[in-house]
């Protein structure tokens, strides 16, 4: 569970504040697990083709049929340039209206740089994995390894602008 200092209002608890329930993990992991299966044997007629969605705590269970986004790098044009290795240093999340920053060659002490942020920057939310903080309308999850998920532009300049600003170029 993620260490609260303040809730800022308006923010709606999802599992990326509050945490997952275990078992959806091994759940979800098995789906996948079955459709990779699927592939690798050559049988891609069998996969689902869905968005299943299941909530554990109350046991139910959905799948709906989703258009494929043309626009986006990999449900549309099916570019997968992570698994070629051509990793960036920012990606724009397709339906997330967020940035992902990767900055892995460097470590981040979470608790030092937390309470640095605690003087300039509103509701700064941490635990031993990640750092949440807001800078309106922006909100910004930061990781241990370097990494940043800044939520609230699909701008990598604006992304790659407050990752320096706030955690360092």
């Amino acid at each position: 569970m993620i260490e609260t200092h303040g809730k800022a209002s308006g923010l709606e608890e999802t599992c990326d504040i509050v945490g997952v329930l275990g078992p959806i993990v091994n759940l979800i992991a098995s789906i996948e697990v079955a459709e990779a299966l699927k592939l690798l044997t050559g049988r891609e007629q069998a996969l689902s083709g869905r968005l299943i969605s299941c909530d554990v705590w109350s046991g139910r269970f959905q799948s709906v049929a989703v258009a494929r986004d043309r626009e986006c790098r990999a449900c549309g044009r099916r570019e997968f340039i992570y698994l070629e290795g051509q990793a960036q240093p920012q990606v724009t999340m397709c339906g997330r209206d967020s940035v992902q920053i990767h900055e892995r060659r460097r470590a981040l002490d979470l608790g030092a740089l937390g309470r640095r942020l605690a003087a300039t920057v509103g509701d700064v939310r941490h635990n031993d994995f990640l750092l949440r903080f807001r800078v309106a309308p922006y909100e910004m999850t930061v990781f241990a390894d370097g990494r940043a998920i800044l939520k609230g532009t699909r701008d990598p300049i604006v992304a790659r602008s407050l990752y320096a600003r706030y955690i360092g170029s």
